[in-house]
């Protein structure tokens, strides 16, 4: 019998071991009309997005900051259809105990072709722009930001259908 226990718990260790493999974070928050849930920001200097079909290179020219990519998902549970304006004023990013607070990035404006795409992370789909999402269904995508490299980014302020304040 303390074989089998001992057998068991060592199956129950190994098991729980496994499921430690994706180490993101995932939070939710709900607004009166939506919920968004949203990951932990992906910092990099240059990333590669999908748009229209068509692959654009984003990078950052100022050596002193880096992109925050941010994967949101928009649940739509209450409105029969919700319209989404998804740009520079409805979105931002920062640090709330220093009062810090960084705009979207404008994928469009900002994008240039890319030379070589060897070595850099590929983000797709983009969350951005003007678009529907019915109710009982969800949009996801990313947004993106240029932060000062360094800041400790613990807010997330959602301006769209929606005044919703998130934390990581």
């Amino acid at each position: 019998m303390l074989k089998l226990i001992v057998l068991s718990t060592v199956m129950l260790l190994f098991l729980l071991s496994g499921c430690g493999d994706n180490d993101t974070k995932v939070f939710a928050k709900k607004g009166r009309n939506i919920q968004i849930v949203y990951e932990e920001p992906v910092i990099v200097k240059k990333l590669l997005f999908g748009s229209d079909g068509n692959t654009a290179l984003l990078e950052v020219d100022d050596p002193s900051t880096r992109i925050a990519a941010v994967k949101f998902t928009i649940v739509n549970q209450q409105i029969n259809i919700l319209k989404l304006s998804i740009g520079t004023d409805s979105v931002f990013i920062g640090n709330g105990t220093k009062a810090i607070r960084i705009p979207a990035l404008s994928p469009t404006e900002n994008a240039t072709v890319p030379g070589s795409s060897d070595g850099i992370e590929t983000f797709s789909p983009v969350l951005w722009g003007d678009f529907e999402v019915e109710m009982g269904y969800q949009a996801s995508g990313w947004i993106f930001f240029e932060v000062p490299t360094g800041l400790e980014l613990t807010t997330i302020w959602w301006r769209a259908a929606d005044e919703i304040i998130g934390r990581f």
